[in-house]
């Protein structure tokens, strides 16, 4: 009798349990199916930091809303471009603020950079540097003259010509937007603009052992025009 009491328990209680187990699992069921879902970024790999973000190092990723972080990009062309403030590790959601678009200053100069390109800073004064109207954004030509040697090397003799030209304005002093007043300042005593690596030669150059001036382009002026180094005797030319 004692023996049959106890086989009953048991199938009571294993019935009990099998009970309880389906009605936890019915509700997770219920709990997933009327849960939302969004789609979200994440790292496809791991990524180091100030990493230029492609297309192939980000994957879209289904979750519930829930779990998605509010800072997390949501697309891929939200982040492809940008640069990575920290590390990011396989699966990780791609928050907007462990990233900086190159076009963001607030992260300093360097987040501004082109790649491919360099940022060099020309000393310049109230003339040439167009009375400190240039502004961050802005084109620019750079015209040096320098004293080049004649060739018996006993007679120098000053040459003007053009350096480089449409080089794109990063900086003015150290303001790296455009919303100043336009007005000169004495801070504005710097111009940097974005060069690549060839470019800066010369342009060092040129400032070390010349004088430059900076020639403001017209923001649709794209063109380069060729032009020959230019001395004094071309006057009576």
């Amino acid at each position: 009798m004692k023996n049959k009491v106890i086989i009953i328990l048991s199938i009571v209680f294993g019935l009990l349990t099998s009970y309880l187990i389906y009605d936890y699992l019915t509700k997770v069921e219920q709990s997933m199916t009327n849960m939302q879902y969004g789609e979200v970024v994440v790292a496809a790999g791991d990524v180091t930091g100030k990493t230029l973000l492609t297309a192939e190092m980000l994957e879209i990723k289904k979750m519930p809303v829930d779990y998605i972080h509010p800072q997390a990009a949501r697309k891929k062309e939200e982040v492809t471009g940008s640069i990575t403030l920290a590390p990011l590790t396989q699966g990780e959601q791609v928050l907007k603020k462990k990233i900086a678009k190159q076009s963001d200053m607030k992260n300093g100069l360097a987040y501004i950079v082109p790649v491919g390109k360099r940022a060099l800073t020309l000393a310049v004064d109230e003339v040439s540097g167009i009375a400190g109207l240039i502004k961050p954004g802005d084109h620019v030509d750079v015209v040096a003259t320098v004293n080049i040697p004649d060739p018996s090397g006993l007679k120098e003799t000053p040459h003007s010509l053009v350096v480089l030209q449409d080089l794109q304005v990063l900086a003015v002093g150290r303001t790296l937007d455009d919303k100043g007043d336009g007005k000169s300042t004495v801070e504005n005593k710097t111009v940097t603009v974005a060069v690549t690596v060839e470019q800066s030669r010369p342009l060092v150059l040129a400032s070390q052992k010349g004088t430059i001036r900076l020639m403001l382009r017209s923001p649709v002026d794209t063109g380069v025009v060729n032009t020959t180094p230019y001395r004094a005797a071309n006057f009576l030319q």
